[in-house]
């Protein structure tokens, strides 16, 4: 959650022309106080300090402003991806896929908001944008498995469709766990990171040679 004193310099960067990064700002920090149905770009517009016609120079309705929370939701992921692949660099391809499955499940428990709103039903013709980042994002996922491929790792399946299974299960294993929906003698005492490993590794034996 934005400090006080995080606001106070986000209103700053106003008066220098930084209003649409302020309202998103903020917007994700009204959106995780009481959630998007109590969100407005005038509630938004008042925190901010500014007028209540001020928002709409950037944002047509409070669901482009959402679809800009998503955004910078796949931004903040592909950075996690970005780091965890140069931390891993000389590492093989198939431990570099598991440090980067971890960073997608470490950023869906620290942005729980971003990752719910990140898979919402914005039409990618409408947004465009976000559709831009959310594909690259991807492919950043992707490029981890066709490293695999260049390796002579992969089994006989399309590099996409590996690249999607391992996505699923990413996915799947990040909302379960932000919704606290794995039993105690399933989970027993592992981490976050041990079920990553545990998981991926349960699917790249019938993924990888």
């Amino acid at each position: 959650m934005l400090s006080v004193s995080t606001l106070e310099k986000d209103k700053q960067k106003y008066h220098h022309g930084d209003l649409r990064n302020t309202l998103i700002q903020i917007g994700t920090e009204m959106l995780i106080e009481s959630g998007a149905d109590e969100l407005s770009l005038r509630k938004i517009a008042q925190r901010a300090g500014v007028s209540h016609n001020a928002p709409y120079q950037h944002f047509a309705d409070k669901n482009a402003l959402l679809a800009a929370i998503a955004e910078e939701g796949f931004r903040l992921l592909g950075d996690a991806i970005d780091e965890a692949l140069q931390n891993s660099q000389t590492l093989s391809p198939h431990a570099r896929l598991l440090a980067v499955s971890r960073a997608y499940v470490a950023f869906a428990l620290q942005y729980p908001t971003h990752l719910q709103l990140m898979f919402g039903a914005f039409a990618s013709e409408t947004y465009p944008s976000l559709a831009n980042r959310s594909h690259q994002t991807l492919a950043k996922l992707m490029s981890v498995v066709a490293e695999l491929e260049q390796a002579g790792q992969l089994a006989e399946n399309p590099i996409y469709d590996v690249g999607m299974v391992v996505w699923i299960a990413l996915h799947g294993l990040s909302v379960i766990l932000n919704a606290g929906k794995i039993p105690d003698y399933i989970r027993q005492d592992r981490t976050p990171e041990i079920l990553v490993n545990q998981f991926i590794d349960m699917i790249c034996k019938g993924l990888l040679k």
